[in-house]
């Protein structure tokens, strides 16, 4: 990430289109807001998402139509280009258009200049492109899906987004501000914290989703605690899915089920009991595994004895 805002820090004042590219939920959006912030441009970010359009609706959102186009061109249409004005434009998706579709933006983009579907007139580009993706350039390119040109035209100016699970010290500040958010998404009035435990629980977790999932999780933890009556959101309210580095085999290998246990108990604040209903075992399992294989990391917590 440190990498990642570098070069947005440094690719944002110039006028050259960007491309991101990293899993769905990663924060690209987030990203082009940034670069937009930075760049001191006066216009607004415009966010679209060109996903699997066909290539004439792709055209006519991109550029725009004059009055008689087509068939159905019954009055004049800015496309997005123009739209953004003197802003930041984020195409998201963009490895899903037709490769015709991108060769045609990429002579946009290399000559700064457009003009509508139907009309002669020639039209500045004013606004920053920034193009996302959600694998890199050079996969995608393989992979038939991006354009040559495009990635050897703009790829040097790319961006790689790390997902959440390579991230996980960030988790604890995007969880508090999901949780902040939450009232105003929900619109209704409800916890203001996580207990350490939740929180510890919510890093476990392997977001395939990334921030984008995490966010929604924090939703539900937070309606589920709202409706408990509760002021602070706890394990309880967190969904099973985040667990599955918690399971506690009872065949299994010792040394695997003590790695869990330990990590439980680093969860729950040492505390035994919650440690158990957490991996679905009885307390006495928890004691037994800890009289054979000390843990001098997770002491008991006070609150259980």
């Amino acid at each position: 990430m440190v990498e990642a805002i570098s070069r947005a820090r440094a690719f944002a004042p110039a006028a050259t289109p960007v491309i991101l590219h990293g899993e769905s939920g990663t924060g690209k959006t987030f990203f082009a807001d940034f670069i937009h912030q930075l760049s001191g441009r006066v216009g607004s970010l415009i966010s679209f998402s060109v996903g699997l359009l066909s290539p004439q609706l792709a055209v006519d959102e991109l550029f725009g139509h004059v009055r008689g186009a087509y068939t159905d061109a019954r009055s004049l249409r800015a496309g997005l280009l123009a739209t953004a004005g003197n802003g930041t434009l984020l195409l998201d998706d963009v490895h899903t258009l037709d490769l015709g579709v991108q060769k045609r933006l990429l002579q946009v983009l290399d000559r700064g200049t457009f003009s509508p579907v139907g009309s002669d007139r020639v039209q500045t580009v004013a606004c920053r492109v920034i193009l996302a993706m959600t694998d890199d350039p050079e996969t995608l390119m393989r992979k038939g899906l991006l354009l040559k040109d495009l990635r050897y035209r703009f790829g040097a100016c790319a961006i790689t987004i790390p997902p959440l699970r390579e991230r996980r010290g960030e988790i604890p500040f995007l969880a508090a501000r999901a949780l902040e958010r939450a009232a105003e998404r929900t619109r209704v009035n409800g916890p203001v914290r996580f207990t350490q435990a939740a929180l510890s629980l919510l890093c476990e977790g392997d977001y395939e989703g990334n921030v984008r999932q995490l966010e929604g999780i924090v939703v539900s933890a937070y309606l589920i605690a709202k409706a408990s009556g509760l002021s602070q959101i706890d394990v309880d309210h967190l969904p099973a899915q985040l667990t599955p580095r918690l399971q506690y085999r009872r065949h299994g290998d010792i040394e695997a089920n003590r790695q869990v246990i330990e990590r439980t108990l680093r969860i729950t604040g040492g505390n035994a009991k919650k440690a158990a209903e957490l991996l679905g075992v009885s307390r006495t399992t928890i004691s037994t595994a800890l009289r054979k294989h000390p843990l001098p990391s997770c002491q008991l917590g006070a609150q259980d004895s």
